[in-house]
Formats: C-alpha cells, sequence, structure tokens
C-alpha cells in the first residue's frame, strides 16, 4: 500500500517545487503538505488527495504549453522540455490513478 502512495509524495514535491519558482509560498506549503492528509483515514480525504493530484496535472499541462509557446515566439528550442513536463504530467496523473485500487480503498473507509 506504501508503494501506491509514495508517487503521490513525489508528484506533490515536485508540484510545491514548482509554485515555490514561481514565488507562490502558499500554493508551495498546500502542494508539499497535502500528502500529511493521507495520515487521516477517510474516504473523503483520499478523494481530496486523489483530486489535488488531477488538479495538479492541469497545472502541469497549463505550463507545459505556456512554456512551449514562449519558446516557439523566440525560436527555442522547445521539444525536449515538452517532453520532460508531459512525462512530469504523466506521472503525477499516475500517481493520482493509483489511488484508486482496492488496497487504497479498503483502507480508507
Amino acid at each position: 500500500m506504501v508503494l501506491r502512495i509514495i508517487p503521490l509524495i513525489l508528484a506533490s514535491l515536485l508540484l510545491g517545487a514548482h509554485f515555490l519558482r514561481g514565488s507562490s509560498i502558499i500554493l508551495a506549503g498546500v502542494s508539499i503538505l497535502a500528502p500529511l492528509l493521507l495520515l487521516i483515514k477517510k474516504r473523503w480525504i483520499l478523494l481530496l488527495a486523489q483530486g489535488l493530484a488531477y488538479v495538479g496535472a492541469l497545472v502541469w499541462m497549463h505550463t507545459t504549453f505556456v512554456l512551449v509557446q514562449q519558446r516557439m515566439m523566440v525560436g527555442a528550442p522547445w521539444f525536449r522540455m515538452f517532453l520532460i513536463l508531459a512525462g512530469v504530467t504523466a506521472f503525477t496523473l499516475y500517481a493520482g490513478y493509483l489511488l484508486n485500487s482496492d488496497v487504497i480503498k479498503q483502507h480508507y473507509q
């Protein structure tokens, strides 16, 4: 079960670092502390954590779109950056998806 939660923790740390780089201290703190909610064994907490992971993936998609556009406008290379951020987006989506397992759902009743 712990192995299914570790990707969510890593995805939250990555998102927190992203927000911190953009000087969004409050969003960085929320992102970094969000996995601690999983210490509360309630079903709604699990759904909230999953929802936050999916919102995090949307943030990564938006960031990817904006950065690719900026790089294209100035003629800078953008494809490698796109692949990296697409990978981060997919990882964040997968972290949320892993919380759908029956083992996790049984633990959060």
